[in-house]
């Protein structure tokens, strides 16, 4: 996919092709790595919503347990 930089006001903006299923007032943090931009969603806080962790210490396998307690 391709996009332009366009003047937008002071600033520059591109423009975001819809198969990426952005939608308008969605966040984004943006990272510069040389001459890349990485833009990562900004998601609400994991933790904020204490009704999405109910039931998740049940589906812990074994193994995942094991492997969190391992000593470094």
């Amino acid at each position: 996919m391709e996009t332009t930089i366009r003047k937008i006001g002071n600033s520059v903006g591109a423009i975001i092709p819809s198969e990426l299923n952005a939608e308008a007032g969605d966040k984004y943090k943006i990272v510069r790595i040389g001459d890349t931009f990485v833009m990562t969603p900004l998601r609400d806080n994991l933790f904020s919503n204490e009704n999405g962790w109910v039931g998740f210490r049940d589906s812990i396998s074994k193994e995942d347990r094991e492997w969190d307690e391992a000593d470094d």
